[in-house]
């Protein structure tokens, strides 16, 4: 008889320790999920909190709470741990791959084939000595920055400089 509610208690009292224990089994599967599926978000924190600590570690420099040796140990330190977590960051999101490369360079060469060069930078094929179209170009692109410009733009979207007439 006196084995029922002890054997009733020692259920409950299981059943008690795995829903409070629940979250933190959850969050260790979690995080082994998201590092296996490249989940970026954790690498992104962490990048957020060293670049704080650098601009931290430099205000303690700046009002001489920290001696200049350990300032150039720390930063040191840090800027290696967030040029690191950078890096794998740019691995994940795919930087630097040879995709993006082309795809800028089939950019360029379809503003190079509608002949929307930048102002200063000619095409192979044109004449450095034809005022009209680099008259033409130059009014296409701001001559401050350099930015495209559309009909109708009284200043640049880019910087802000107001643009000369078109006209």
């Amino acid at each position: 008889m006196e084995l029922l509610p002890l054997l009733g208690s020692a259920l409950l009292l299981i059943g008690l320790v795995l829903y409070l224990a629940r979250p933190l089994l959850l969050a260790n599967a979690a995080s082994t999920v998201a590092a296996q599926s490249g989940d970026v978000r954790p690498l992104y924190e962490r990048k957020e909190q060293l670049l704080g600590a650098i601009v931290e570690l430099e205000l303690d420099r700046e009002i001489g709470k920290i001696p200049a040796e350990d300032f150039q140990r720390n930063f040191a330190q840090l800027e290696a741990e967030a040029l690191a977590v950078i890096a794998e960051l740019d691995q994940l999101n795919g930087a630097g791959s040879d995709e993006l490369e082309r795809r800028i360079e089939a950019e360029v060469a379809a503003l190079r084939q509608q002949g929307a060069d930048p102002p200063g930078e000619l095409a192979p094929d044109r004449q450095e000595s034809d005022p009209a179209a680099e008259k033409a170009l130059q009014h296409n692109f701001c001559a401050n920055c350099g930015a495209p410009r559309r009909d109708g733009d009284r200043f640049c979207p880019q910087c802000g400089v107001a643009l000369a007439e078109t006209g």
